[in-house]
């Protein structure tokens, strides 16, 4: 008989009162199957964001998405005709990953780089990027002091981490500070279910994920998914270099 193990799935997802969208949807792994994810390191983290961005999770929003790399760079596109290799707009365009980890804690960030589901205006004020934002700096091999000058403005970052706690780890997939285009296709774009980075992707990913996971260890998966109500802490909001707190 198959042994069953409970994940408990959490989100919370708004719009700050600047505008920007701040989304966090987390899964508590217990310890019989957290040992994939904290013996995985950094390798686990790239492993993880490339299948994301691939958006091949979820069959009704693959309908609509697809995801591109270019240059190590991903890119979700809206697929106007739903015919593969056929795609339209670009709802939004991400930096290259970048990598840290601690005994206890492993974190890939991706910046937001533009596309349709950006408010404009936001590109155009140039926001400076936090002063406590260390952790986006370009990996070694990669230092260009005139890009680092003429970074562009910031748009906000997609993080996915895996942190250690008492009784396994967490998994955390978390879109931070991202100006969401409040008029037009943009705006309209933002509100479908399949929009990339939102809560019901995130939550979706986080299921298709931990149940091949289970199943590759002989486990079947019972999942318990909470909504958690507020707006997530944005980094500006927070003054601190570190997404909302874990809940456990």
């Amino acid at each position: 008989m198959i042994d069953a193990v409970v994940v408990k799935l959490f989100v919370q997802e708004g719009v700050d009162a600047a505008g920007c969208a701040q989304v966090h949807a987390w899964a508590e792994i217990p310890e019989v199957l957290a040992g994939v994810y904290l013996s995985g390191g950094l390798k686990k983290i790239r492993r993880l964001v490339e299948s994301y961005f691939s958006y091949r999770f979820s069959q009704p929003a693959a309908k609509r998405v697809r995801g591109r790399w270019t240059r190590g760079e991903p890119s979700m596109l809206l697929n106007w005709y739903r015919i593969p290799g056929l795609h339209g707009r670009t709802l939004a365009h991400l930096g290259r990953l970048r990598s840290t980890a601690t005994n206890d804690v492993y974190r890939g960030y991706l910046e937001i780089l533009g596309g349709d589901t950006v408010e404009p205006a936001a590109v155009l004020e140039h926001r400076p990027w936090p002063e406590d934002f260390g952790w986006v700096a370009p990996s070694a091999g990669e230092f260009d002091i005139q890009s680092v000058r003429n970074r562009p403005p910031y748009l906000g970052v997609f993080e996915t981490r895996v942190q250690r706690t008492p009784a396994g780890c967490t998994l955390h997939l978390m879109l931070i500070d991202f100006p969401v285009a409040r008029a037009g296709r943009g705006a309209r774009w933002w509100q479908q279910p399949w929009q990339p980075m939102t809560a019901v992707p995130n939550m979706d990913f986080l299921r298709v994920e931990i149940e091949s996971v289970a199943r590759a260890a002989g486990h079947a998966v019972r999942f318990e998914a909470s909504r958690v109500p507020g707006t997530p802490a944005g980094l500006r909001a927070a003054h601190v270099a570190t997404p909302p707190a874990v809940h456990v």
